[in-house]
């Protein structure tokens, strides 16, 4: 995890990550992700904690991921959740320095258009 010299006041990244995990969404979290960025209606994070995490080191923690499509994203206290094309669930913990929340901005504008940067059959 890119950690982050903190602002006087402000959580380190670590600290936010580990209150994300102990906060209830009202159904299982898909994974927690930190630096995000927004590309083509998809999140591209550093995974934590994720549910299909194997043996093998897929999903495992510190690994970067592209989610499937995002359908819906919304606020949630000082998280974002995502929920994307695939069902999963993502809470977004931290976004990437250089334009990670511009990036989620310019995603819903284009979203709250009526535009999809893909068709779901790409999925």
């Amino acid at each position: 995890m890119k950690v982050q010299t903190p602002i006087k006041g402000e959580p380190t990244a670590a600290a936010k990550l580990q209150r994300a995990m102990n906060t209830s969404f009202g159904r299982p979290v898909t994974a927690y992700l930190t630096d995000c960025y927004f590309l083509t209606g998809c999140c591209l994070g550093i995974t934590h904690s994720h549910v299909r995490n194997d043996i093998h080191g897929r999903f495992a923690d510190g690994h970067r991921i592209r989610t499937s499509q995002i359908i819906e994203a919304h606020r949630y206290g000082e998280f974002w959740l995502l929920h994307t094309y695939s069902g999963s669930l993502y809470v977004v913990v931290t976004f990437r320095e250089a334009g990670g929340l511009e990036s989620l901005y310019t995603m819903l504008t284009i979203l709250l258009k009526g535009l999809h940067p893909a068709p779901p059959s790409v999925h």
